[in-house]
């Protein structure tokens, strides 16, 4: 086992304690919209697994499950949580303006990398990442003007937008050089692969704290 399989396996762990957690925790949220973040939840796990064994067993790549069905099932499945989030507020239509441009650019990018092997939608993940760390500073935004800020450790969002904002930003420049580094510099690729594998990670405990520690409004 290389320290790459290490670094996935980790990830796993993390994905599952989040999953975990939002299951043990499922009672007192399943009358509200986080439920859904917990089958959300389920779905990462199985789709990463599933690749894990096409990798790992079958020796076959796996990209295909990321670009066709995590990276736009994470995207919006999360402007979705935003805009549930965000109803009655100044920035409820936000979400959705984020929600239909992202699709845009997917569409586009999909037309252009089925000509391509193995390339990455760089293009529509960096504008997913941009509009989505406006929608999480539009939640920091809107909880420091108000008294929620006083019980942050209990909202939920919090926790959520804290583990986003350290994996998007964090990675942000290594997903939007993606297919430069790994055509022309290989060895950084690697090594900025395994630190955002590690802010991944953080994100995902971040997620079960939210279910830990969140109590809803």
């Amino acid at each position: 086992m290389t320290k790459y399989d290490i670094f996935r396996l980790f990830l796993n762990l993390c994905e599952l304690i989040a999953f975990l957690s939002g299951m043990i925790c499922f009672r007192k949220i399943k009358s509200s919209y986080w439920k859904w973040f917990v089958v959300y939840l389920g779905l990462i796990v199985i789709a990463e697994f599933t690749g894990e064994y096409l990798l790992i067993i079958r020796q076959v790549p796996n990209q295909w499950i990321y670009t066709w069905f995590v990276i736009p099932l994470e995207y919006l499945f999360l402007f979705w949580i935003f805009f549930m989030y965000f109803k009655d507020s100044a920035y409820q239509y936000w979400p959705l303006y984020s929600g239909v441009l992202y699709t845009i650019a997917y569409i586009i990018d999909m037309a252009y990398l089925r000509f391509q092997e193995f390339a990455f939608s760089s293009f529509s993940y960096m504008l997913g990442c941009v509009l989505l760390l406006l929608l999480i500073i539009f939640y920091f935004v809107r909880l420091f003007k108000s008294d929620s800020i006083l019980q942050f450790k209990e909202d939920m969002m919090f926790w959520v937008c804290t583990g986003l904002l350290v994996f998007f930003l964090g990675s942000f420049p290594f997903y939007g050089l993606w297919n430069t580094l790994v055509n022309d510099h290989p060895k950084v690729f690697n090594i900025y692969w395994m630190v955002q594998i590690a802010f991944d990670c953080v994100m995902y405990l971040f997620f079960a704290c939210a279910f830990v520690w969140g109590k809803l409004k």
